[in-house]
């Protein structure tokens, strides 16, 4: 590496330059008032007569170098060189010297006598070329007026017409513009791909803080050439951020993250999580099923699937909050959705009644024992511990390890529905029209069109606090019922607004018209004081527990050291598979007086087999030969189970080698339980449980 000072005209300039900005770059995002400011810094350089430093500009040199042009691949610094650009376009089309217009062109703009890829000198990531071409050339026909590179070329028109310096005199200040040319491959013949990517997880540009989805793009499309990083970004990534939206991506990947490893992942740890899980994943693979994943993901956000009914249902999910649900649904849509639908669209509707009841009973619950629930759903289904369907995701539902977890029956469903005064609105329109739909079997009506009326007014008028028995007398009833499910009933908006604070008998008038029959039954009701919005409280709640799916009855009993208890760092025998270790990161494996380090959960088994395989590899072999250790299905290995261990690498998912030339594989794709479970099978049957234990810390 080597960094020498100069100007960023100098780095910029010169014959057959050609700058790559790669494809796992942030498209160009400097907004007007950064570019003002630039503007407004070559200024005062000028009137002063001083230098202005503009930052470092780190990159490293390009396989494709011939004697044509060289490659620069910018790895930093491509939005301030992204934006001089654009100012020298402007000063250069709102110039009137015909030869400065000429220069600008020649040194800084085009490489005339180059091949066509590469006539502009700058190549910008697939989103921006087309504008940025279009500028360089000044041929406006089909350029997107919308694109920030449009955006910023036409404000530096206008700020070089306003300003009281001159076009040329601006051009003339670039030059005192200091930047810093860091070349990441000086003094190497080539630089490696994982000092380019540690470079890049350090870079705090002048622009926005990278983002996790930055970071997982680059550490994917990372190639040892920009046509075989152009080829990964347009086969893959440029559908995954058309697909799922660039505000999406780093949400996407966590949820794909926790659909892999079955565990928390932190806003903050998600790119460090994503790399340490999948370092020996092929990138191309993990591209590849986020491509297929990206649209299931943009069904779940957007609510626009294919199939009506199904987003139908999404929708209900998304009203109820249910982010935590998000790798569970993803798994099962990449399951079902092609092969099944059918049970998709069942297992979709009892989640969907299983956290309407969950969000009712706990409504500040969620998080850890939320999650916690859905991990380990997660985790059996994709080790193919339990198979995808309706009765088994029921049965694990009813029989969540803890009880803040639990599926809530309907004794406590309608005792929370109920009880509650400060019902949220949200849940309360889920409650309402699942009862509606239940019971009446019409044409599902799109929620988004359906507002929830309180019969008892948000503000009472004069008419109704005399109506409710005078002020303190309505203030008590006010307070205890305004917000309960009694209270609400589903109505268009046409009709809330009319409905407003009206006197009872004028709002029946508009009732009995309503779609809803939840809501026009309520036409008999001649009176609405607290003894009827108690009645319906009882009658709404009775209804919401036949038009839910309830819990079947519970076979297990609760787990005693719940996950929420605080983890004691320190060793723990390997024949401890209870405690409970998710979130936490495993540091060495003890047996006797040796120590071996492992740097994962993900490494756990395989280090486990290879110490034992090295101690007596013809057990090892008998484990493979009668499939000691196995799962629980035989999608892979009809009829017999599907091997943990085995030397096929085609009846496991991520097969991973034990000991180097052994031709003896293990299952990669296992969490931090189930690979705890697998060792302890595998040292039982060596005899040597009781000598391993493992250092584990948070």
């Amino acid at each position: 590496m080597k960094a020498t000072e100069t100007t960023v005209l100098k780095f910029i300039g010169g014959e057959d330059k050609v700058f790559i900005i790669p494809p796992f770059q942030r498209n160009y995002e400097w907004s007007e008032e950064q570019c003002k400011e630039l503007f407004n810094d070559i200024r005062q350089a000028y009137k002063s007569s001083k230098t202005h430093y503009l930052g470092n500009i780190l990159y490293y040199i390009g396989e494709n170098n011939s004697a044509s042009f060289d490659e620069f691949i910018l790895v930093d610094g491509q939005q301030r060189v992204t934006t001089i650009l654009l100012l020298l376009c402007a000063i250069r089309d709102i110039s009137t010297e015909e030869e400065l217009k000429k220069v600008i062109n020649r040194k800084y703009l085009k490489n005339e006598d180059s091949i066509e890829t590469f006539k502009v000198k700058l190549k910008q990531t697939s989103y921006d070329e087309s504008t940025f071409i279009s500028v360089v050339e000044n041929d406006f026909m089909n350029t997107s007026k919308e694109s920030n590179i449009f955006k910023n070329y036409s404000l530096f028109l206008d700020l070089l017409a306003k300003s009281d310096v001159s076009p040329r005199d601006i051009y003339e200040t670039i030059p005192k513009l200091e930047v810093v040319d860091v070349n990441l491959s000086a003094g190497n013949q080539s630089i490696s791909l994982e000092t380019v990517q540690t470079v890049f997880e350090k870079i705090n540009s002048t622009g926005k803080k990278l983002t996790p989805a930055d970071l997982i793009r680059n550490y994917l499309l990372l190639a040892n050439s920009s046509k075989e990083q152009e080829k990964l970004y347009k086969q893959y990534w440029v559908k995954i951020e058309q697909t799922v939206k660039n505000e999406n991506i780093s949400r996407f990947a966590r949820d794909y993250l926790v659909m892999n490893t079955f565990d928390d992942v932190p806003e903050d740890s998600i790119y460090k999580n994503f790399k340490e899980h999948f370092s020996d994943f092929n990138h191309l693979d993990i591209l590849s099923e986020l491509s297929s994943l990206s649209k299931y993901f943009a069904w779940l956000i957007f609510e626009n699937s294919p199939n009506s009914e199904i987003n139908h249902i999404i929708s209900y999910l998304n009203l109820l909050k249910t982010d935590d649900v998000y790798p569970l649904y993803l798994y099962l849509f990449y399951k079902l959705y092609d092969t099944n639908i059918k049970e998709l669209k069942s297992i979709l509707e009892l989640l969907s009644d299983f956290m309407l009841r969950y969000r009712i009973v706990s409504p500040s619950g969620g998080g850890g024992a939320l999650r916690a629930v859905i991990h380990q759903l997660l985790e059996k289904l994709n080790s193919e511990e339990i198979q995808i369907t309706y009765d088994n995701i029921l049965f694990e539902l009813s029989n969540s390890n803890t009880i803040a977890g639990r599926y809530p029956d309907d004794r406590e469903f309608k005792e929370a529905l109920m009880c509650s005064n400060n019902l949220n609105y949200r849940y309360a329109r889920v409650v309402l029209l699942k009862i509606e739909e239940f019971e009446k079997k019409n044409i599902k009506v799109s929620q988004k069109d359906v507002t929830i009326e309180h019969l008892m007014p948000q503000k009472l008028s004069e008419w109704w606090i005399n109506y409710l028995g005078g002020k303190e007398s309505a203030e008590i009833i006010y307070d205890k019922y305004i917000n309960c499910i009694g209270n609400l009933t589903p109505m268009s908006t046409e009709y809330n607004s009319k409905n407003s604070n009206k006197p009872w008998d004028k709002k029946l008038n508009q009732i009995k018209d309503v779609q809803f029959v939840i809501t026009s039954e309520i036409y008999n009701s001649k009176e609405w004081k607290e003894e009827n919005i108690i009645k319906r409280n009882e009658d709404i709640a009775a209804r919401a527990c036949r038009a839910t799916i309830s819990p079947i009855q519970r076979t297990r009993q609760y787990q005693t050291k719940g996950a929420s208890e605080e983890f004691i760092e320190g060793l723990y025998p390997i024949s401890d598979i209870t405690t409970p270790m998710s979130g936490t990161h495993i540091v060495a494996i003890i047996y006797g007086n040796t120590v071996t380090s492992v740097s994962s959960w993900n490494e756990f088994l395989k280090t486990i087999c290879e110490i034992v395989y090295n101690l007596d590899d013809s057990i090892m072999k008998k484990i493979i030969r009668d499939n000691c250790i196995h799962k629980a299905t035989s999608t892979k290995n009809y009829p017999d189970k599907d091997p943990i261990i085995t030397n096929k690498q085609s009846l496991l998912q991520v097969p991973k080698e034990v000991a180097m030339d052994s031709g003896i594989y293990i299952e990669g794709c296992i969490s931090s339980n189930r690979a705890r479970f697998y060792a302890k099978q595998i040292l039982d049957i060596y005899g040597l449980t009781e000598e391993f234990q493992i250092q584990v810390e948070k």
